[in-house]
């Protein structure tokens, strides 16, 4: 293989905010005999020309300005798979902060440069880069095309001839066996490359198998041995954390997951399990925070959603709702009211299904519904949910679940259930949102199952034609639910039965039947509520006539 470097033939791109560095790099590059360079100040524009013109080697800037940064760059020609096989990526920076570093070469650019750089220094990484890239070719090829066996194949011939790049292959063949579930074969890779020497990425890649076969214990001695070795190893935390909770050892988890926010916090993906973890240990001011990472890293990345918008506010609420005092739950109540209100030209939601009205009216009916008042969150949820309610339409994904917790706490236990099943059975809920609505609908089981019990006797006695006792049972289960629809017109056909035989009128059901007439009439009913409904109000109409 040739020791020169050749630049004449390769089309590269810079992508820097301060010219001055675009003119010195441009003049480096001319030096060593590139003839095709282009320069750009932002990663937006970057990404653009790449796509329009395709460059061999791309010279990325970590810090960017206001928008996309280096590391985003990256992740997002990734995921839109825009990066050549045999192309390469190299981040460049001034700064030498831990989490910064940590954080824009955990993605595994092809290089990174620490400005200043001689042209000594950009000459050897160029060169060793492309080596790599020429080697490992055939390799390169089949992963870009996705072609998993075939480069398993690649990988084990490299390894076969000893060359040059053995141990990368190995470590590849690991990861490929991993994804592939053949734990075992993974686990013959890595411990072959550790008899012959104990590197720390090496033993890192055996924690990781012996997480995904399930034997926790040991996998935490191996990521304890890595950072021992190497204390800045993020991803060690990582698997660790995650062990850690497959283990049953949920404080300790927290605090690996801690560590690794800490050191490389840029991860939209480590800040979501620090989400989940901290909620897990009832941390809820520390899974809003770290919901909040996330919403910040994703504004201006590939994965910017509504989802995260949402996720976040519905954190904000959790901890009000798990808040011990009146001040705190008014706090984070405010919070949130105050994010809501930031967000109503969130970039996210302008070229969204979802839009600001809907997501505010499901906010809004959570917080009206935790405070108990409940004609103002059937006001929001109608604005909302009105067509769900009625023809069982689907809603938003994204704003789902807090529909389902207002319908919890207005005291429709059945709607809420439906839509919760629904959005579990179409796998429309992450780890972090399953957990939340599981919490919730487990904190209002013993109420539903007093207002199922209440009903359900009430509609026992209603059948043995013992009107006032089956009236008593849904007086009980209104007071849990005063909002339900159903049980408000199982309490007006009971007191209609006894209305029509009396000889005087009752006042006190006849009062009983206004209050639920009043509260039916401000409700989106099911077509089949609806119609009762309608036949009810008209006996009773008649009822009062007669009297």
């Amino acid at each position: 293989m040739s020791d020169s470097l050749t630049l004449s033939d390769k089309k590269i791109l810079i992508i820097d905010d301060q010219k001055p560095f675009q003119v010195m790099l441009k003049g480096l590059l001319s030096q060593l005999g590139a003839r095709d360079v282009t320069a750009v100040a932002s990663g937006e524009a970057g990404i653009a020309s790449h796509n329009r013109h395709g460059f061999d080697i791309l010279l990325v800037d970590y810090n960017l300005g206001n928008g996309k940064n280096g590391r985003q760059v990256l992740e997002e020609m990734r995921v839109r798979d825009l990066l050549r096989p045999n192309g390469l990526f190299f981040i460049i920076t001034g700064e030498s902060t831990r989490p910064m570093v940590l954080s824009a070469i955990e993605l595994q650019p092809d290089d990174y440069l620490m400005k200043p750089f001689s042209i000594g220094v950009l000459r050897t990484r160029l060169k060793r880069s492309f080596q790599k890239r020429a080697a490992l070719t055939r390799i390169y090829q089949t992963l870009y095309d996705k072609e998993y066996d075939q480069c398993i194949k690649a990988c084990v011939s490299h390894v076969n001839d000893n060359g040059r790049y053995r141990n990368y292959c190995r470590q590849l063949l690991a990861e490929l066996y991993l994804k592939k579930g053949e734990f075992e074969k993974a686990q013959t890779t890595i411990t072959e490359l550790l008899d012959e020497q104990r590197f720390s990425w090496g033993v890192l890649a055996l924690a990781k198998i012996h997480y995904a076969k399930g034997d926790y214990a040991q996998s935490i001695e191996l990521c304890h041995e890595v950072i021992r070795s190497t204390p800045n190893a993020v991803e060690a935390y990582d698997v660790l954390a995650r062990a850690l909770q497959g283990d049953e050892q949920p404080v300790k988890a927290l605090e690996a997951g801690r560590k690794a926010v800490t050191l490389a916090p840029f991860s939209m993906a480590r800040q979501l399990y620090m989400s989940e973890l901290a909620r897990d240990g009832e941390q809820f001011e520390l899974a809003k925070q770290a919901m909040f990472n996330v919403l910040d890293i994703s504004r201006k990345s590939v994965y910017r959603h509504p989802r995260h918008l949402c996720n976040y506010l519905r954190s904000i609420l959790d901890a009000a709702e798990h808040s011990d005092s009146r001040l705190e739950i008014n706090k984070y109540q405010q919070e949130a009211s105050l994010a809501l209100q930031r967000a109503r030209n969130d970039e996210s939601l302008l070229h969204s299904k979802l839009k600001f009205p809907q997501l505010e009216n499901a906010v809004l009916a959570r917080i009206e519904a935790f405070n108990g008042r409940f004609s103002q969150a059937q006001a929001h949820l109608d604005l909302v949910a009105k067509d769900y309610i009625e023809h069982g339409h689907d809603i938003h994904r994204e704003i789902a679940p807090d529909i389902a917790v207002a319908l919890l706490d207005i005291g429709e236990f059945e709607r809420a259930h439906a839509l919760f099943r629904r959005q579990r059975d179409n796998k429309q809920l992450d780890r972090y949102n399953l957990k939340v609505l599981n919490s919730r609908l487990a904190r209002k089981d013993k109420e539903h199952q007093a207002f199922m019990k209440f009903n359900k006797a009430g509609i026992g006695f209603y059948t043995d034609n013992d009107f006032g006792a089956a009236i008593a049972q849904f007086e009980k289960a209104l007071e849990l639910a005063p909002m339900n629809s159903g049980v408000a017109l199982n309490y007006i056909q009971a007191a209609l039965k006894v209305l029509g035989d009396s000889e005087s009128p009752l006042n006190y059901l006849v009062d009983g039947c206004k209050r639920s007439i009043r509260v039916l009439d401000g409700l989106s009913l099911p077509a089949n509520h609806r119609a009762r409904f309608e036949t009810l109000k008209k006996e009773f109409s008649q009822v009062l006539t007669n009297a």
